[in-house]
């Protein structure tokens, strides 16, 4: 009797013990709702360490006999859950910032910044929201590393900077333009000034090739990847924001009075052995500038700054925006609307017509990105997005011998000095001269305006499916995505305007255009459709990722095609294959493969398409035991490299290359009794079987770490990048062939260079919290080999040298005296006196001729650009603060500082010419010498650091609001560029203008703007 209670006994705690088992089941997300797969669940306490890990879609089911499970996952903090009468929990776990547990958008992928073995940058919609700027490109100057800029012009609609990653590559046109996605479609690089930044989420850079491989033939260039807003779960939140600025020049052409300048011109007419009465008849006897000092008869003896004639202290900006998003579990959504207007900043003269051709941009943006789930496994996206824009442009007409000076540099020319005419004469006329320039200010009222509309519309549908019943993280992915472009031009011209010269003997108007004998009525240009542009785009993507226990499998294959119709002509074809396939383990030990396999109908069939793989991998050493339990003060260190082709397609000139081109000459032949001309047909350039697109080859090492409890993050790389097959012309085949030849797959340029980006961002508690960041970039490249004449001397070969490397002589300082000539070589073709620049003999021949021209400065494009921020928040204020700069760039001022013709007027730096007396300190050569050669001593580094952006905000009390029942209302000021730091300020240019000869002073100036806003988040 005894055993048999003693069994029952048994069997009564082993059922007791069995029925205190419970069967868990849940889900592990972010704080934001997303899955985590991988995670892990342990029942705490548990000696056999019972658990599991999460599935892809982040579920898990264990078994526990206990009442408490402890969940892990890396970058994040663990969490210990009790667990009560509810058997299907939600584990939410919070960020460690310990670990670097953002995601960051790759190709046509998300990954974790832990688990990425690229080298990418990232800045978010909000950042650059910070910025007043209306395009996008002049938003991420200073803001990533890697990214080099150069903004030529401040013109309304016109003022993007050019952009590249990693500097420039290659010397053949236009191929250093960067790839644009937008929510994985390619956009044209055109369009991505016309985007919202209201509409960003995030924009990445991909830089090198484990990133840009994907893209194959598209992404030897880097790639901008641009994520827009989405909706999330939640009631609907509406967001109105406000702005108004007002637009100023960063810098503007300042030129010596009448007096000055016309004591200045005399000079060097005297210098250069020539009558000045003759030169300047009327304007440089004793007399005459005598009035000119004095001021007392404006109109035979003017003194007009033509700046301060046409051009506002300021114009305005406006922008405005409206979103709206929310939604429930299976249907989110993200709704947008926004406007910009900036004005010109020529001034609105009184007219008598109806016409406004001040430079203007309207511009209006709408989005709507809406995102259904159909059921557990079906989501499906609709993103839909156009933008209708109006730019505006003065048609200034020039009636001149030769064609008219863009306006902007004809108002800083020689064609429009201060004593020349004045705006209006005595009786009301417009001022002019015979043979001059046509007075601006009477172009202002009367010339018209040019006019381009643009319509642009973009459709996104996309539907993923889950294969889970296949197995286990597949998803099957489709997107078709459209885009129509379309643009309208119009104008409204009039060539020329009654104008009157004074005759100073007799006071007596002379009209400048005697057979115009009224004012010539507007023309309306028959309205231009330019041909639409149409592109569709179609993917398929088999996508997969699965956790096994800690090893972690993931890979993606795609297909997709693009064709671009633009009008009548030929359609553009292009379609490719790509993959990537990726392991990691315990997101330590890190490899990952990527490759394209595409082409494009630009090449004949056997070069059509290409294969372009890289391979990476990465190391989490502070994931090492012996790391993390002796290495305190880094709380994350990785170590990665990538190395791999990518290639660009972009040809420059006629698309099809290897087609022979051929055309229709004027003249022609004659035939038939009564000869008739007939046109003719001749051989242009000639095709090239071979053409294909260029490749690059890229390597990468860089390392991420977190040091100071997360406090400091720093991200290093160094890359190697060769670019070979470069499209170049064959300058080796003489001239006299008579053959127009196509490019050739031949040259080869060289690009290395660093970037470093430094973060702290620290809460010294509850009410303050604040940032530094840093960022440098550096890039040197160097044409390893271009087809050259062999009769080329050393020094001028552009072979060894960077891309876009100036050439001038060696200045050695001025001639001081006769027998400092007669010491020094000859100079061929060129009388040289004392005062004259003086320059190397470099070849030694005893001669100073075009041999002697050597590679001189940096490159055009700066090799060196940096960046650096900083902010705080206390309380509900905000501050912000970016400066941004660039160095190792050059300008030549050679043709800038030239005064007598068409290029420029006397300024300050002319009162510092070389006179026998100032020699020791002189700092521009004598006037009417011979020195406006290119050389060492017209260059300027073009460094600069301007204060890019500041931005200060207020938000209203949250007990005030609420009263208003408001989310949030936020006051803010912010500017862009207002202040400039560089060593061109006597020569009055923007360090990012134009390069080239004259065309510093061609553009419309560049802003900076001060800016007035207000948020209000209901």
């Amino acid at each position: 009797m005894r055993k048999i209670i003693l069994i029952c006994f048994m069997l009564c705690l082993g059922t007791m013990a069995f029925a205190q088992q419970i069967v868990l089941s849940g889900k592990v997300t972010d704080q934001e709702g997303t899955p985590l797969p991988g995670a892990t669940i342990v029942e705490t306490g548990s000696a056999k360490k019972n658990g599991t890990t999460t599935s892809i879609e982040g579920a898990f089911t264990l078994r526990i006999t206990s009442r408490q499970i402890t969940v892990r996952s890396m970058g994040y903090e663990p969490q210990t859950v009790n667990i009560g009468t509810n058997h299907s929990i939600v584990v939410k776990l919070a960020d460690n910032n310990s670990q670097m547990n953002e995601v960051v958008v790759v190709g046509y992928a998300k990954q974790k910044k832990i688990t990425n073995t690229g080298s990418i940058a990232t800045i978010s919609g909000k950042e650059l929201r910070q910025s007043p700027a209306a395009s996008i490109q002049n938003s991420l100057a200073g803001r990533l590393p890697g990214l080099f800029q150069q903004q030529t012009s401040g013109q309304p609609g016109k003022d993007a900077a050019n952009i590249y990653i990693r500097g420039v590559s290659s010397f053949a046109g236009n191929s250093n333009s960067p790839l644009v996605i937008v929510d994985d479609v390619e956009y044209q690089y055109a369009q991505l000034n016309q985007l919202d930044p209201n509409e960003v989420e995030s924009i990445s850079i991909l830089k090198d090739a484990a990133t840009t491989a994907i893209y194959g033939i598209k992404g030897a260039n880097g790639v901008i990847v641009i994520t827009t807003r989405r909706g999330k779960e939640g009631p609907a939140v509406i967001t109105i924001r406000t702005e108004a600025g007002l637009q100023m020049p960063t810098i503007l052409r300042k030129s010596l009075d009448s007096y000055q300048s016309l004591l200045l011109m005399k000079e060097q007419a005297i210098n250069s052995g020539q009558d000045p009465n003759s030169v300047y008849p009327g304007l440089v006897s004793d007399a005459a500038l005598e009035h000119f000092r004095l001021g007392d008869d404006p109109f035979r003896y003017p003194n007009v700054n033509w700046y301060d004639q046409v051009m506002k202290d300021n114009a305005v900006q406006l922008r405005n925006n409206i979103d709206i998003s929310g939604g429930t579990s299976s249907l989110r959504y993200f709704i947008s609307a926004g406007s910009i207007y900036q004005n010109g900043i020529l001034k609105d003269v009184d007219r008598k017509e109806d016409f406004n051709n001040n430079y203007y941009l309207k511009r209006y943006n709408i989005r709507s990105n809406v995102d259904l789930d159909v059921n557990k496994n079906l989501s499906l996206k609709l993103d839909l997005s156009t933008r209708f824009s109006e730019i505006n442009e003065p048609y200034l007409p020039d009636p001149m011998g030769g064609g008219a000076l863009p306006f902007w540099r004809r108002i800083s020319s020689g064609l429009l000095g201060p004593w020349v005419y004045p705006v209006r004469n005595a009786d009301g006329s417009y001022g002019g001269v015979k043979g001059g320039s046509l007075n601006p200010v009477g172009a202002l009222e009367y010339g018209g305006y040019k006019r381009n509309y643009s319509n642009d519309l973009n459709l996104n549908l996309s539907a993923e499916h889950k294969l889970g019943f296949i197995t286990e993280g597949l998803s099957l992915k489709g997107v078709v995505a459209y885009t129509n472009k379309s643009e309208f031009n119009r104008q409204l011209t009039r060539e020329r305007f009654p104008v009157y010269t004074m005759i100073p003997s007799t006071g007596v108007l002379d009209p400048v255009y005697p057979e115009l004998l009224r004012i010539e009525p507007l023309v309306r240009g028959n309205g231009t459709y330019e041909s639409p542009f149409r592109r569709l785009n179609f993917q398929a993507i088999l996508n997969y990722s699965r956790q096994f226990g800690q090893h972690n499998v993931y890979g993606l294959v795609l297909t997709n095609r693009t064709g671009d119709i633009k009008g009548s002509d030929a359609p553009g074809n292009f379609q490719g294959y790509a993959g990537r396939l990726g392991y990691n383990f315990k997101s330590r030990y890190l490899i990952e493969f990527n490759a394209g396999y595409n082409g494009s109908d630009r090449f004949k069939a056997k070069n059509r398409f290409g294969f372009f793989p890289a391979i990476s991998g990465g190391w989490n050493i502070s994931e090492e035991p012996f790391f993390k339990d002796n290495i305190k003060v880094i709380n994350y260190l990785k170590f990665r490299g990538s190395y791999g082709t990518v290639g660009s397609d972009e040809v420059k000139g006629n698309r099809y290359l290897y087609d022979e081109v051929y055309e229709v000459a004027g003249g022609g032949y004659y035939f038939g009794e009564s000869p008739t001309g007939q046109p003719k047909v001749t051989p242009g350039t000639l095709g090239n079987n071979d053409v294909r697109w260029e490749k690059e080859r890229k390597a990468n090492i860089g390392i991420d770490m977190k040091l100071f409890n997360s406090k400091l993050e720093i991200t290093a790389d160094y890359f190697d990048h060769l670019r070979y097959d470069i499209l170049t012309a064959m300058e080796t085949v003489p001239g006299y062939t008579g053959l127009s030849l196509p490019p050739v797959n031949i040259g080869r340029v060289s690009n290395k260079g660093f970037e470093l980006e430094l973060n702290h961002r620290n809460a010294v508690n509850d009410h303050f919290q604040y940032f530094v960041r840093a960022n440098a970039s550096f890039a040197r490249n160097k044409i390893l080999f271009r087809d050259e004449p062999f009769s080329v001397a050393p020094n001028l070969k552009k072979t060894g040298r960077p891309v876009g490397q100036l050439y001038g002589y060696i200045s050695e300082g001025f001639y001081n005296d006769e027998a400092d000539i007669a010491n020094s070589p000859k100079v061929a073709g060129k009388l040289v006196k004392p005062g004259d620049l003086k320059y190397r003999d470099v070849n030694g021949d005893g001669i100073i001729d075009g041999n002697d021209i050597s590679p001189i400065g940096k490159p055009e494009t700066p090799e060196l650009t940096y960046g650096f921020s900083a902010g705080f928040s206390y309380k509900d204020f905000d501050f912000s603060f970016l400066l941004q700069g660039a160095a190792r760039s050059s300008i030549s001022s050679n043709t800038l500082l030239q005064i007598g013709n068409s290029n420029g007027i006397p300024a300050a730096i002319h009162q510092k010419r070389w006179t026998p007396e100032t020699r020791d300190v002189a700092e521009y050569p004598r006037l009417g010498g011979v020195s406006f050669d290119a050389s060492t001593f017209w260059l300027r580094p073009a460094d600069y650091l301007r204060l890019k952006n500041v931005e200060l905000g207020y938000h209203l009390p949250k007990l005030f609001t609420q009263r208003l029942r408001l989310k949030d209302v936020r006051f803010f000021a912010s500017g862009l560029n207002l202040l400039t730091f560089n060593k061109l300020k006597i020569y009055d240019v923007d360090p990012e203008s134009k390069r080239g000869s004259v065309e510093a002073y061609q553009n419309y100036p560049q802003m900076k703007i001060v800016n007035f806003g207000l948020q209000v988040t209901f």
